[in-house]
């Protein structure tokens, strides 16, 4: 009887071998899902897939990361399952602060998350980076837009695009939407914000045109009050299009000194000057007069419809929470964010092994979201759509839609 059992045992020991050879043939893929799906589970059988919430909830920033995390619930209301089997949100608060998101984010991988979401502020995410990483847990920036998240963590990846990928639509709207040939970027000396998104600018614009110096750079110093001066050297650099990314404050004071100077230069912001309407503080200016016309660079404009995944978020955010109330670009991002979360698993066929997800979320290519198609480029940051929109007095309506150019 012994002889037996030791000759059953031996054959199912062949069996598993074969197997193996058999699954290490067949590609890196299937033979992860094998080990998730038959040794990974010694622990258990899961009744849930855990994703995990990774926010300020409480703090001085939890104000600024309730949108964030509106759109991540409403996406989950929709989308509650994944591998036949629901999704369970689990809550990590990082408390605003640097030290708590360490704990916040080792909380969430000791609760078995298969991906992370989050947080708000680069610095919060920034600080937990190397705890996920080091668990090898995928995790999705949302809003957070500091390049070193991607760049320093292969586990890390963002729905929102970079700072300087404005400088890239802005390009595009000047020689696509005006049919300009050349522009001027003005900045303030020495910001290093503003300078990485012309760099970007003047490497699209380039390309775009075939002319080294088809951009006129222009800068200002920090303590200028009169900008007189600089609309002078604008104007003779010839080209009326002027990329100026800078805080929404600084950009009134600018526009309203042209506007008086009766310059009528093409302006195009960064996405902070979707704050313009609100920063004016003067009550004997009228910004209706000198935004009119004005363009930036928006995350999200629920007037355009990018993707079919747009008229979903859409009326779903409606039937919640009402005609009236309109969705800012972060509702829209966290929505995003959970669907790639979903994206990855599904297309990994396992929610256990998180090397897997993470490898997946690196193919993604062309997902519909709610703020346009998503690619994700080998550094883990979003190639997708761009809206440019322009101010209508001191309303915001999008005009141009800047497309992904593959290759360039």
């Amino acid at each position: 009887m012994k002889s037996l059992t030791h000759r059953a045992h031996r054959a199912k020991l062949l069996s598993l071998a074969v197997a193996l050879c058999l699954l290490l043939m067949t590609g890196c893929d299937t033979y992860d899902n094998f080990l998730s799906e038959f040794f990974d589970k010694s622990n258990g059988k899961d009744t849930a897939v855990k994703i995990g919430v990774f926010e300020p909830l409480t703090g001085s920033d939890a104000q600024g990361a309730k949108a964030e995390i509106r759109g991540i619930e409403l996406a989950h209301e929709l989308y509650p399952d994944v591998l036949g089997m629901p999704v369970k949100l689990v809550y990590g608060d990082n408390q605003s602060d640097v030290s708590a998101a360490v704990a916040a984010a080792q909380s969430l991988v000791d609760q078995g998350v298969s991906v992370v979401l989050g947080s708000y502020k680069s610095v919060l995410t920034l600080a937990a980076s190397d705890v996920f990483a080091e668990a090898r847990i995928p995790a999705i920036g949302i809003t957070c837009t500091n390049p070193l998240i991607t760049k320093t963590n292969d586990f890390y990846y963002r729905v929102c695009f970079v700072d300087a990928f404005q400088g890239n639509s802005a390009a595009k709207y000047i020689t696509e939407h005006l049919n300009l040939e050349s522009a001027v970027a003005f900045k303030k000396q020495g910001d290093d914000y503003a300078g990485a998104m012309i760099d970007e600018f003047i490497d699209k614009m380039v390309r775009q045109t075939g002319e080294p110096e088809c951009v006129t750079l222009i800068e200002y110093p920090e303590d200028t009050k009169d900008f007189a001066p600089f609309f002078e050297r604008i104007h003779q650099a010839g080209s009326p299009a002027v990329f100026f990314p800078s805080e929404a404050a600084v950009a009134d004071e600018v526009l309203y000194q042209a506007y008086e100077g009766r310059y009528k230069f093409l302006w195009i912001g960064n996405e902070k000057w979707e704050d313009l309407p609100s920063v004016n503080i003067n009550p004997y200016r009228d910004s209706a007069l000198y935004i009119d016309g004005v363009a930036f660079v928006a995350e999200f404009d629920d007037a355009a419809r990018l993707s079919a995944m747009t008229d979903i978020f859409i009326k779903a955010y409606a039937e919640k929470y009402g005609e009236d109330e309109k969705p800012d670009d972060a509702t829209a991002l966290g929505f995003d964010a959970y669907l790639l979360a979903l994206r990855g698993i599904e297309d990994a066929g396992t929610h256990r092994n998180g090397s897997l997800i993470a490898s997946k979320l690196s193919s993604v290519f062309e997902m519909p979201a709610a703020t346009g198609s998503i690619t994700l480029n080998a550094q883990g940051d979003p190639i997708k759509e761009v809206v440019i929109e322009r101010f209508l007095k001191t309303e915001p309506k999008p005009v141009f839609t800047a497309i992904p150019t593959w290759g360039q």
